[in-house]
């Protein structure tokens, strides 16, 4: 069993910290803005207002690079999947993950247009969430071979699973 090591976020996460935090911050600003002196310069008002949009950015950067986006290994085997965060994060409760084959439901590449490679997702039913995998800068080729061995394992309890149950609705097909 080999551990592979990739970048690990949730969709939701990002949403809502893409959301959350200039909603907060616009609010915040805002906020400051109405208790200011209105004796206070038009140029003194654009340099706050300017720095609040900078140090808002700068936040934003800092959450999705080592908050969002985090360090995972993953271990796959015959019996299931499991990932441990590498990081710590505010944004993520559970920083260790197991669930067996019969868990996942789908498993999916998809495309990246934010960098232009391909990142994994795989849904599972009870937690009912879905974990999207990234390779680390300059390891593609190990996270193909992540990719190809989870699609194995998943496929593989697929057909050991659905074997029986086809063979129960048209018995004929049985090897006596």
């Amino acid at each position: 069993m080999h551990p592979y090591k990739l970048k690990y976020h949730k969709n939701s996460v990002l949403l809502i910290a893409m959301v959350g935090i200039p909603v907060f911050f616009i609010s915040l600003m805002l906020y400051c803005l109405f208790s200011l002196p209105s004796s206070l310069s038009e140029t003194s008002t654009l340099i706050f207002v300017s720095l609040s949009i900078i140090l808002m950015a700068l936040l934003l950067l800092w959450i999705t690079k080592t908050q969002i986006f985090v360090h995972s290994k993953i271990l796959i085997s015959e019996k299931g999947i499991s990932f441990k965060l590498k990081s710590t994060s505010f944004l993520y409760r559970r920083t260790e993950f197991f669930s067996g084959w019969e868990n996942v439901s789908s498993v999916t590449e998809m495309f990246d247009n934010h960098n232009g490679g391909y990142f994994y997702q795989i849904a599972f039913k009870n937690p009912d969430f879905v974990a999207n995998f990234s390779p680390l800068k300059n390891h593609e080729i190990e996270a193909d071979r992540f990719f190809s061995e989870l699609q194995y394992y998943q496929e593989s309890y697929n057909i050991a699973h659905q074997l029986p149950i086809s063979r129960k609705l048209n018995p004929s097909n049985s090897f006596n």
